[in-house]
Order: structure tokens, then sequence, then C-alpha cells
């Protein structure tokens, strides 16, 4: 009866940790891979990535508003709002919706599966296209 029992725990602790593992992905911004600490990353469908970086990888600035618990990132004429419950925390880094991010500052989004890729072409590198 107990090991019945111990192995219906670790089956549930196995199904349960399976459901919150992250998949690492890479992103590329206009043709050049980035290299985010900590990766990118899909969970339970939606890929995130470091804050910061991610904005600044498509040529946008971040202004953080604490009180509110949101960021503020634009890039010439678009700005998105993300707000930090949107995003996920690793490693006591917030990481937000690669997909949220770019499409609000009008930049394309696609999904590469042969290289477990997101692909994000901003708005000037696609009209230089």
């Amino acid at each position: 009866m107990v090991k019945r029992v111990i192995v219906a725990l670790m089956l549930a602790v196995a199904v349960a940790g399976g459901a919150w593992a992250d998949t690492l992905v890479d992103v590329y911004v206009n043709g050049t891979k980035q290299d985010f600490s900590p990766a990118a990353r899909v969970r339970e469908g939606t890929t995130y990535a470091p804050l910061r970086a991610a904005a600044e990888a498509v040529g946008a600035e971040v202004q953080w508003i604490e009180s509110q618990q949101i960021a503020i990132i634009c890039q010439a004429d678009a700005c998105a709002i993300i707000r930090k419950q949107q995003g996920i925390i690793v490693s006591g880094r917030l990481l937000i919706p690669v997909r949220l991010m770019a499409e609000a500052l009008d930049a394309r989004v696609s999904w590469d599966g042969q290289r477990k890729a997101v692909v994000i072409v901003t708005e000037s590198a696609a009209q230089r296209q």
C-alpha cells in the first residue's frame, strides 16, 4: 500500500512538473540572433523574453513605472504598455510576452519551427526589404 502511494505521488509530481516546464527558444530580430539572459522561453504557448533586452533589440526605449508596475515601451510613434502581471519572473528578471510587445510596435512576428525560434522583423527593416 505504501509503495502505491509513493508511486502515485511521484507520478503526480512528474506530471505537475511537466506542466510548468519551459521550452527555451531563440529570438531573431531583423535576422540577428539575440543573446538574452535569462534565455527566451515558451511557457503555456506564449514566448517570453527579458523586458529591457527584448525592447532594446527592436530599437525601443523602456520606462518602468514602479508605482503602477508597468513598462512603457516606445519606438518612433508606437508604444506598448506591459503590466508586470502579464509577464513571468525568471531568475529575478521580468520576461514579457514577445508577440504582445513586438506587434504593438508594428513589428511582424513569426515562428520558425525548424529553428525553434521567434522571428521579429521591425517596420524599419521591412521597409528596407
